[in-house]
């Protein structure tokens, strides 16, 4: 809705300026390469352009040779049936609905920039695309096996339980918390300022960002327990910083440091760990490390935690967006608050 509103701010600023008409002439293909080159360097963080560049390879095959005054919803609605009918060829399956949408996303966006930049006089790919199906429910582990994961995480190095005690306390991402600094414990305060996110994109070197949003510079706290925990976690931090790399630890080094360097580790690299931990210990193979974000935030929900709080703790920009995701997790309050009308009612 926020890129729809701006693109009408675009439309009527121009209609008042009587900028000229769209280019006739000008392919999606050939704006696509003019957009790679000069619009999304500016604008898009270098992941997203590489996570964006693999949703092209599929766009231009089917649309790249229409002009782009030739575009019109029902070409784009063909396009998102016949990606349904493309197999994949690591899996055998067909693209799953999640990489469709992306594409979709995708499309919008360099569209609504074509917009901006007058190319076109309207975006053509807006609400062009329905998801198919029932969208998968987010993969989150119960009470339960969340206190098997943590009981299974003190049986790792103190680094492994560490990070993963972390994901599950704050509901931080894998990149934020690869991305922290000991200079963002308050010690006093019992809190962490998440403030950048470490990012690995294939061939290039491990670097970090600031996030992406307002919102998502924001300070989680944590509890004596875990403060316990993160002070021996600094000892042996600093305890292998002067016996391996001959230097002190800093307040500027990474809490998750690749060892010799002064870069963070890799996320994926807790990603292979978490893995081989929940196989270890007989733990559901479909959990993964964002699995711990969601069931730090269903908890919460569930424990009575109000959405716009959670939405704080998580980076959401909008209580909205937390809602849409973590509905499920309100069917225990849902049950309270239906029993105590009916008995209020008495019915």
């Amino acid at each position: 809705m926020k890129k729809w509103l701006n693109e009408q701010a675009v439309l009527f600023e121009r209609e008042c300026r009587h900028t000229p008409q769209p280019v006739q002439q000008l392919t999606l293909a050939k704006y696509i390469d003019l957009w790679l080159e000069t619009v999304a360097p500016s604008k898009l963080a270098k992941s997203t352009i590489r996570r964006d560049q693999q949703d092209i390879e599929r766009i231009l095959p089917a649309l790249g040779h229409y002009k782009l005054t030739e575009l019109r919803p029902e070409r784009f609605r063909n396009f998102y049936v016949e990606l349904r009918k493309v197999i994949r060829p690591d899996t055998k399956k067909p693209l799953s609905e999640y990489t469709i949408e992306g594409v979709h996303a995708t499309l919008c966006s360099i569209l609504s920039d074509a917009v901006e930049g007058g190319f076109l006089s309207h975006n053509p790919a807006w609400r062009t695309y329905r998801y198919a199906g029932r969208k998968c429910e987010k993969k989150i582990a119960d009470e339960e096996t969340a206190q098997k994961i943590i009981a299974a995480l003190e049986g790792e190095s103190i680094k492994y339980e560490t990070y993963f005690k972390l994901i599950i306390a704050t509901g931080m991402r894998r990149g934020e918390c690869c991305g922290l600094k000991w200079c963002d414990i308050d010690w006093e305060q019992r809190s962490i300022h998440i403030c950048r996110n470490a990012v690995k994109i294939t061939g290039d070197e491990i670097f970090v960002k600031e996030p992406k949003t307002r919102s998502g510079d924001r300070y989680v706290y944590f509890s004596a327990e875990m403060e316990s925990l993160l002070r021996e976690y600094q000892k042996e931090c600093r305890y292998i910083t002067e016996t391996y790399d001959q230097r002190q630890l800093t307040d500027d080094d990474f809490l998750f440091r690749r060892q010799g360097a002064r870069l963070p580790m890799t996320p994926t690299t807790f990603t292979y760990r978490f893995k081989l931990i929940l196989k270890k210990n007989g733990l559901p193979q479909e959990l993964n490390v964002h699995s711990l974000r969601h069931t730090a935030a269903s908890l919460m929900i569930a424990g009575g935690t109000d959405v716009a709080t959670v939405a704080g703790i998580l980076g959401h920009s909008q209580p909205s967006t937390t809602l849409d995701i973590y509905n499920h997790a309100f069917d225990k309050n849902k049950k309270a608050a239906s029993a105590g009308l009916q008995g209020m009612l008495e019915i």
